[in-house]
């Protein structure tokens, strides 16, 4: 699946992803890209999270983290990432004792600009253990532009002919934020539902594109499922009260200065007269 944002790929017993940051940087622009391999092998995997800065400007003090299986693995402090260049973390999971199924699996990564501002780049994808079965979901999401607060709508159709007990997990960088990260609900057999989570502005910067991920997730005759949508946060710069209502501005200038020539014109008859 090829997208402006992201490059998925499955290729033997590896799935990898890639995302895409831009964050904007006084010096230039940062871009992370992020391309995460699962690899499993008997009793656990082998995770490989490959970062390249495909931006101009350098990202400094590089952090990886995996968020998988109701745990989080923490990878050592990069000091540097040039333009150009690329560095690779390495993870290792256990998954003995797991029930089979499809999981999902979040990259997080965190760097700072040259002013050590912080940012952070997002990936979302899901891994199998020992089944890899269709999750007979359908969710549709839209990206979403905003300054300070907007909302991500999710069209989640149920193609099953059982009903279903949901969790809608939103997955967010930390520049964003949203009350209600969780959504727990039923959806019935050949069914449709539309859900919406509010997402705020915590740091994100004007210019910024934030890929955000949500995954649906249930259990099915001892099997877990989980299915996948993403969506882009771009930030763009608030207007001021001029900007926002410039016609209504333009239009009282008008009537002010239409009412003032009328006074002038109508003085100067009555001194004349």
């Amino acid at each position: 699946m090829n997208q402006r944002y992201c490059f998925y790929k499955i290729a033997l017993a590896a799935l990898c992803f890639s995302i895409l940051l831009a964050a904007p940087s006084f010096a230039g622009v940062i871009k992370i890209q992020t391309q995460t391999t699962v690899e499993a092998t008997e009793n656990h995997f082998r995770i490989t999270v490959k970062l390249t800065n495909e931006g101009t400007a350098p990202a400094h003090n590089l952090q990886v983290h995996l968020k998988l299986l109701e745990e989080t693995l923490d990878s050592k402090v990069k000091p540097q990432l040039d333009p150009t260049k690329s560095d690779a973390f390495f993870f290792k999971k256990n998954t003995q004792g797991v029930k089979a199924g499809r999981y999902p699996l979040t990259v997080v990564v965190d760097f700072h600009d040259a002013n050590q501002y912080p940012f952070s780049a997002l990936s979302g994808m899901t891994f199998s253990v020992d089944s890899n079965l269709n999750p007979d979901l359908a969710v549709i999401s839209k990206n979403i532009t905003m300054d300070k607060q907007g909302e991500l709508f999710l069209d989640i159709k149920n193609l099953g002919v059982s009903e279903k007990h949901l969790l809608a997990s939103l997955v967010l960088p930390k520049e964003l934020s949203t009350p209600t990260p969780r959504i727990d609900f039923q959806l019935g057999p050949r069914s449709q539902k539309n859900l919406n989570f509010e997402i705020r502005n915590f740091s994100a910067l004007p210019g910024a594109n934030y890929p955000v991920f949500c995954y649906l997730e249930y259990d099915f005759k001892n099997v877990h499922h989980t299915a996948l949508c993403q969506a882009v946060v771009k930030i763009i710069a608030s207007e001021n009260l001029f900007r926002r209502y410039r016609s209504l501005w333009i239009g009282l200038a008008g009537i002010l200065i239409a009412a003032f020539l009328f006074f002038v014109v109508r003085n100067r008859r009555k001194t004349s007269g």
